[in-house]
């Protein structure tokens, strides 16, 4: 077993995502292992023990309030924001239940940039309630900022408002005092909760100067641990305890008291109260990282834009995109160079789009490209000059794979050869690659991959034979105008309905296995690709041509939506690769077999992880990191064993070239997170490679050779 203690940071880890959370300070940490070890008592005790826990409780309180200027009004203590946002959700919509003018009410208002905490906890209670009113999103502009007129316009038909003091994605600040005036102009006595999580530490707040109803906080977003916040109540505002049985905390959330975590938001609070502290920096500290750091990204990214305006934002958040570049890809190649950064929100970290750009009307490929720096109040200045250092490095990478353009002479050498499989959601796309002979061909391309395919293009200088597609399309589709583009560099003017070029219509043999008439080939470099169809066709890539083998056997076939087993059978062997143009459950590459359900598959070997770190020390154990290239290249692993890089797009051709060889042979895939492994091992298994496994959890458990103790970057 792989023990909490020996999981540590990676070697000089720069961690740029505060606004998911933040390390704890040490001088935070040494307030809570003293009062686990220490101050024990449970404060409900009235022993002596018990009196000393009272005071910490009672005197973190105090300080609590004269940091969010909440001189009346409840504050207590919870687990963390979601929990506050519960509360608040909670109490008032049973006030609302419990109203009898109700039935002139029914909107319950948010902000459409709220985190997603939110809007669940009105639709959870206000189905549970059966109250039956309406969730509405309230608009933001592009800079993300709410739309006062819609407030205006139906605040007063509201349940509730929702609102927060600062984006978590964007750090987009609200004007609360402008939004208290439109609010309290249309609707004097409506429960108003602001989510003031990313504000803490970040803004000057003054909450008692306010109507706010309820305003959640969380400690782990500001130096202290998960798992302890607080909220703040309004003395006039309706509540109703979430958590009854106990009476702790006056009976408004019972349950025995968090005292480390409590202990900790009293040294945070210390903290932020001293004057004369050096921990935090001040804004116009903060700004200048801001500045640095968006100074070294347009320096590398020259097509970087921003997601925000500065001037709406606090200045340790910078929202960025770069088109044609998925921010997965951005984010992998910069965790391989150990630099932490965020894909839009962290609790939606499986969401390729973020919904705040969607709702500030940015274009979608800025969403689907968004990527988060965000650092804390306690940054140093060192970390900021090494993430832009790092910054310069992972750029490098993603240059030399053909993901940015350069202006610049650079030795870029892609080693892309043979059958490279791209992906958007579940649709695949196919380039046919030719190395020595600088040509390439393209099956059923898909309009999103487009501008990588043509940096590729551009990158690597090749010719394109053809852009085809397993069925028809108009000219002016979306893949005919791809055609188009990417045709630029060699292919056919003259093409038909799925882009095969009219010259090299008829006039060549069937490959070997194939028992049906072709329609058509044409050469790719060393290969030959068969046209087997008109309407709907399926291409048959072949072997290398040879002198001495004048009919080439089928070793790759793309079948478009073709899952027919006798259809296909006529047209392949046993051990071709057959690559569908959609691939809902990552099966990657099948053989003839699978599709007609006759196949033996290998059983992935399942052992604990503590014995794979055993098999990545013996040299006889093959590591296959599927993590990309420019990952890769940023950072090798460093384990005994033998490591070669065979990224997912490119696992159809290890396959092919490999699967003799190394079919018996110790396998650990290996990824950043362990999703990408785990569908390689899978693949592989299925495919007759019977000694494989995958590292669980990733390079994130990975306890590699060189480990030792780093210094980590990471305030």
């Amino acid at each position: 077993m792989v023990t909490p203690v020996q999981i540590r940071p990676k070697a000089a880890e720069i961690y740029l995502d505060c606004n998911a959370t933040t390390p704890v300070l040490p001088q935070i940490a040494q307030a809570v292992e003293h009062v686990m070890e220490h101050v024990f008592g449970n404060p409900s005790s009235s022993h002596i023990a018990g009196l000393q826990a009272r005071y910490i409780l009672d005197n973190t309180r105090r300080l609590g309030r004269q940091v969010i200027g909440a001189r009346a009004g409840r504050l207590f203590f919870t687990s963390g924001a979601t929990e506050g946002i519960q509360t608040a959700v909670l109490s008032a919509l049973i006030a609302a239940r419990n109203n009898t003018n109700s039935g002139a009410r029914r909107w319950l208002l948010y902000g459409a940039t709220e985190h997603k905490a939110v809007p669940q906890a009105l639709e959870h209670w206000n189905k549970l309630l059966q109250l039956n009113a309406e969730l509405k999103a309230i608009p933001v502009d592009k800079n993300g900022l709410l739309d006062h007129q819609f407030i205006a316009e139906h605040v007063g038909a509201a349940h509730m408002i929702c609102t927060m003091a600062v984006n978590n994605e964007t750090g987009v600040k609200q004007d609360l005092v402008a939004l208290e005036k439109v609010i309290r102009t249309h609707n004097e006595s409506v429960p108003w909760m602001v989510d003031c999580v990313q504000a803490l530490g970040k803004q000057h707040l003054q909450i008692s100067e306010t109507t706010i109803d309820y305003a959640p906080f969380s400690g782990h977003k500001l130096y202290g641990p998960k798992g302890i916040g607080f909220i703040y109540v309004r003395d006039a505002a309706p509540f109703t305890p979430l958590i009854i049985g106990g009476g702790q905390e006056q009976g408004q959330r019972s349950g025995t008291e968090n005292l480390p975590g409590i202990a900790a938001l009293h040294a945070l609070f210390e903290l932020l109260l001293d004057k004369q502290q050096r921990v935090f920096q001040t804004e116009e500290t903060l700004e200048a990282y801001r500045t640095q750091l968006l100074a070294a990204l347009r320096s590398v990214f020259p097509t970087l834009q921003l997601n925000h305006d500065f001037k709406h934002s606090v200045p340790t958040t910078l929202n960025f995109s770069v088109r044609g570049v998925p921010s997965r890809d951005i984010m992998d190649v910069f965790d391989a160079a150990n630099i932490r950064v965020s894909s839009g929100s962290a609790c939606s970290s499986g969401v390729t789009q973020s919904f705040v750009l969607d709702a500030m009307g940015l274009e979608q490929w800025r969403s689907s490209s968004a990527i988060r720096l965000s650092f804390g109040p306690a940054t140093q200045a060192a970390t900021i000059d090494a993430a832009c250092e790092r910054i310069r490095d992972a750029a490098k990478a993603l240059r030399q794979s053909c993901l940015l353009v350069s202006d610049i002479n650079e030795d870029i050498d892609s080693d892309l050869d043979g059958v490279v499989q791209l992906r958007f959601d579940t649709h695949c796309c196919y380039l046919l690659i030719d190395k020595a002979a600088k040509e390439m061909a393209v099956i059923d391309p898909v309009p999103e991959l487009a501008e990588r395919i043509e940096r590729l293009v551009a990158c690597q200088n090749y010719k394109v034979r053809a852009v085809l597609s397993t069925q028809p399309h108009q000219p002016d589709s979306p893949a005919a105008m791809l055609a188009q583009l990417l045709c630029a560099s060699g292919c056919s003017a003259a093409r038909d309905a799925v882009g095969w070029p009219e010259q090299h219509v008829g006039g060549c043999d069937a490959p070997a296995e194939c028992e049906t008439p072709v329609f058509g080939c044409l050469p790719v470099g060393k290969r030959r690709l068969y046209r087997v169809g008109t309407r709907f066709p399926v291409y048959l890539l072949s072997s290398p041509l040879a002198a001495e083998h004048p009919s080439p056997h089928v070793d790759f076939a793309f079948i478009g939506e073709h899952q027919d087993a006798k259809l296909l059978q006529p047209l392949v062997h046993d051990q071709t690769l057959l690559l569908a143009s959609r691939d809902d459950s990552f099966r990657v590459v099948q053989r003839l077999c699978e599709v007609a359900d006759e196949c033996v598959a290998c059983q992935l070997v399942d052992v604990p992880l503590e014995q794979q770190q055993e098999w990545l020390k013996q040299p006889e154990t093959l590591v296959v990191d599927v993590r990309e290239q420019q990952e890769h290249q940023v950072r090798e692993l460093s384990v005994d064993a033998e490591v070669i890089n065979v990224p997912l797009t490119r696992l159809v051709q290890f396959i092919y070239t490999h699967r003799d060889k190394f079919a018996q042979r110790p396998i650990v895939c290996v990824c950043r997170s362990g999703h990408r492994s785990a569908v390689a091992a899978q693949v592989l298994a299925r495919h007759g490679f019977c000694s494989v496994s995958h590292l669980t959890g990733g390079t994130a458990l990975l306890i590699e050779a060189d480990a030792r103790d780093v210094p980590f970057l990471a305030n």
